[in-house]
């Protein structure tokens, strides 16, 4: 494994996968993370004469046998395993068919499988509405004009789906928030065990002038479904956790200075962080929410638009 390129083998497990130039192209990118513009196209330039080795002998006999990865990328005991032996799949330990299936609901099994948390009922029910309350699809966001347009010119939806997942799914935008939000609730509570009140610690975050994730939303305004998690979070009785209070009182901050006050990206984050995520974890699993809008736009045009009796009926409701 000492001579294993990670970047060229992750293009060949694309490969044998069927993945196409776009996407052999896209994992290229993904597996060397540049810090620019100019160093992405430098980066595939010098993979360039490898790369297209690699696509014109084909994936070879790794079509037939299983990812390999470095030592250090892997851990006993691992995320998951095929079981054929039992004719099952092992989870963190546990048995997918003998275990989970038909006692674990699909949100408890995300919550387990990507933090390790076992969630309550009412916890997962939260999680699910709120992939709810999430799901705007309006094609004037970004990403989802992104989505909307690569979807009308490719035939293959794994294009539509990257493309619009990447103009969602960053700091500024959808998951990542969640999560920075919670590592802002971890600095504030950090602070205040030193002597310093929230009032003070706020006080000089607005001094900087800093930016403070999952407060505010810059593009469209007071955000509209921060009352409907807030309602969400009554209904399961969820609004008394140590990090919920610490929300409130920063939104109370921001509003009670005519500041943009909370959203639902940091509301929902402080949910999660009194779940017991990580925030790495509660990040990626919001994400999930966010699959939904970009393919529904990427096969929109496909579909067409709904009944005249629907819209005429929304029309009504309005």
């Amino acid at each position: 494994m000492n001579d294993l390129d990670p970047i060229l083998d992750n293009v060949r497990l694309a490969l044998a996968s069927g993945a196409d130039p776009a996407m052999l192209l896209t994992v290229a990118l993904a597996s060397m993370s540049p810090e620019s513009i100019e160093e992405a196209f430098d980066q595939l330039y010098a993979k360039k004469a490898a790369i297209c080795e690699l696509v014109n002998a084909g994936p070879g006999d790794q079509a037939r046998r299983p990812a390999v990865l470095e030592p250090d990328l892997s851990l006993e005991p691992e995320l998951g395993r095929m079981r054929p032996d039992l004719g099952d799949h092992e989870i963190r330990g546990r048995l997918l068919f003998r275990d989970l299936l038909g006692r674990t609901s699909f949100f408890q099994l995300a919550a387990f499988a990507i933090g390790g948390v076992s969630v309550t009922g009412d916890q997962a029910a939260y999680i699910e509405h709120c992939g709810v309350v999430t799901q705007l699809l309006d094609p004037k966001i970004w990403g989802l004009a992104v989505a909307r347009r690569v979807g009308a010119r490719s035939t293959d939806l794994a294009h539509a789906l990257i493309a619009g997942l990447a103009c969602l799914c960053t700091p500024r935008m959808t998951g990542q928030p969640v999560g920075a939000f919670m590592r802002f609730l971890d600095d504030t509570e950090r602070r205040m065990k030193s002597g310093t009140t929230l009032d003070e610690w706020l006080d000089d975050i607005l001094a900087r002038g800093e930016r403070i994730p999952g407060i505010g939303r810059p593009v469209a305004g007071p955000d509209e479904r921060v009352p409907e998690i807030k309602k969400l979070a009554g209904r399961y009785d969820l609004a008394s956790g140590r990090s919920w209070r610490l929300a409130l009182a920063i939104d109370v901050y921001f509003r009670a200075r005519g500041k943009p006050g909370i959203n639902s990206a940091g509301l929902h984050g402080a949910l999660m962080r009194d779940f017991g995520f990580s925030p790495s974890a509660a990040s990626a699993l919001s994400m999930i929410y966010f699959v939904l809008p970009v393919l529904a736009n990427a096969v929109y045009l496909e579909n067409g638009p709904p009944s005249a009796e629907n819209v005429s009926a929304i029309q009504n409701d309005v």
